[in-house]
């Protein structure tokens, strides 16, 4: 039995290893209940078999799911109205909304959180717009469509590269 990929694109991918001079991944795929990949847009796209779901992000952080959704909105609320530099995952830990040093990577289970915004870009106006727009529990979307959640779909990746 094979199981469809979900290739989410296009957002701010938190408690991802970036590697020591890479990018900071953009985008996630997972299938059935596992994380697939993370990296780079076009690096995490190219794992579609043809027949992938994708979905734009539309700029969304995505961290692992919290314990509780509303109290870790309401303790990355606070890291941004304190006006100081944070590590959104790290905030998480300390909240216990998080397991510390959980990080996402191929293999891990597909948990996540999808937020507004990712946390440290807000200024502490922007703080209140702050939530989670979306969870994936065991690999499907827990409101909206399974496959998308409340994602538009993104374009199919191109056929050949372009030339």
């Amino acid at each position: 039995m094979t199981h469809e990929y979900v290739i989410a694109l296009g957002g701010t991918i938190l408690g991802a290893d970036a590697g020591d001079a890479g990018p900071r991944p953009t985008a996630i795929a997972w299938a059935a209940d596992h994380v697939l990949a993370v990296g780079p847009d076009d690096v995490v796209r190219a794992i579609s078999r043809g027949d992938s779901t994708f979905i734009d992000l539309g700029a969304c952080a995505v961290t692992a799911a919290p314990a509780a959704v509303d109290v870790a909105e309401r303790t990355l609320r606070a890291a941004v109205l304190a006006g100081r530099p944070f590590d959104a995952v790290k905030e998480l830990e300390r909240a216990g909304q998080l397991t510390p040093g959980e990080r996402l990577e191929p293999g891990s289970p597909a948990e996540l959180a999808f937020w507004s915004a990712d946390p440290a870009t807000l200024s502490p106006p922007e703080a209140s717009s702050l939530r989670v727009v979306a969870i994936v529990r065991a690999g499907a979307f827990s409101d909206g469509d399974e496959h998308l959640g409340p994602f538009a779909p993104a374009g199919a990746p191109p056929s050949r590269a372009p030339g």
